[in-house]
């Protein structure tokens, strides 16, 4: 009898729960959920800006193929998140490539940045970028004692840029830059033997690498600043016409586009060797109405027609 009462009591107690829950359901189900609304401005670039070119950024190589392959993958996000900051290019990564880089790679342990620049021509690349790791030291400059220690080093970092033009296949760009640093790590729990690890640490080679390629930088911006910028149609469906270049790239609604056909490869008669793509011929503009993708735009035709995929695109 007892274990009636008790039963009786829990439902009693269980059942007004239930029902707010059961009419708080209904009452959410009743109402529709609010549209999403986005802070996204409406400009893609600033009026005195140009558009973005795209940077193929290789795997940064390295001197020492004995070195710990993390040194070479710091480099590189190094110089990546230091051009990015200037807000003037947009990275393409080995990933965004059809083909392994390491293909293009020399017996001397260098990229054949002739032949990238001709592969990457049709992904509307602007420049194709080496980096190479030529040499990094490091030494302690003072130590404490403990479990818990701050440990002084100094690092030196030498690297080296080249660049060449996707559209020209010429080098843009062939620069040496070194840096020292001094900087305070910490140490939990390690010996002394540990230090000797210092020239292979992250934090300390991307405080490296930052210093020195800061003189870099502004050389590549007025390199890249002299291309024409260029992007390629992707896509034909009907009258609108897709673009490998959106937002990112700094297109915005409105633009005016022109598209020309691919030019013919020009070759030096004497040494044979490749000069650059002649002009195309136009065949006509269309404008960018809408984005889509990671950084693509949809464009309707204004004038001409004839248009197919690979076609350059260029801002009218």
């Amino acid at each position: 009898m007892k274990n009636y009462i008790r039963l009786g009591c829990v439902l009693i107690a269980v059942t007004p729960v239930l029902g707010c829950s059961m009419f708080s359901k209904s009452s959410k189900s009743s109402q529709t959920a609010p549209p999403e609304i986005r802070d996204v401005p409406f400009e893609a670039r600033d009026a005195e800006a140009g558009l973005r070119h795209r940077l193929f950024i290789l795997p940064f190589l390295d001197e020492q193929p004995q070195r710990a392959v993390r040194v070479a993958e710091e480099a590189r996000r190094t110089v990546v998140r230091e051009l990015s900051r200037t807000g003037q290019f947009v990275m393409v990564s080995p990933e965004d490539f059809n083909q392994d880089p390491k293909k293009f790679l020399n017996p001397e342990n260098e990229y054949d940045l002739g032949e990238l620049a001709k592969a990457t021509s049709g992904m509307g690349v602007a420049a194709v970028l080496e980096g190479k790791i030529l040499e990094v030291k490091a030494r302690r400059i003072g130590d404490q004692v403990g479990i818990v220690r701050q440990l002084k080093a100094q690092v030196e970092a030498k690297i080296r840029i080249r660049m060449y033009s996707s559209k020209t296949g010429r080098e843009l760009l062939n620069d040496v830059r070194s840096a020292v640093v001094d900087s305070v790590t910490t140490r939990v729990a390690e010996s002394s033997f540990s230090d000797r690890y210092l020239s292979e640490d992250p934090e300390l080679i991307s405080q490296a690498v930052k210093k020195a390629i800061a003189g870099i930088i502004p050389g590549v911006a007025r390199a890249v600043e002299k291309l024409n910028w260029e992007g390629r149609v992707a896509m034909i469906s009907g009258e609108r016409v897709f673009v490998n270049a959106g937002r990112l790239s700094g297109l915005q609604i409105g633009d005016i586009l022109k598209i020309t056909e691919e030019g013919e490869e020009v070759f030096d008669p004497e040494t044979g060797r490749f000069i650059g793509k002649a002009p195309g011929r136009m065949k006509g503009t269309v404008e960018v109405i809408s984005y889509f993708g990671k950084d693509g735009s949809i464009a309707v035709i204004h004038s001409g027609s004839g248009f197919k995929e690979n076609d350059r695109v260029e801002l009218y």
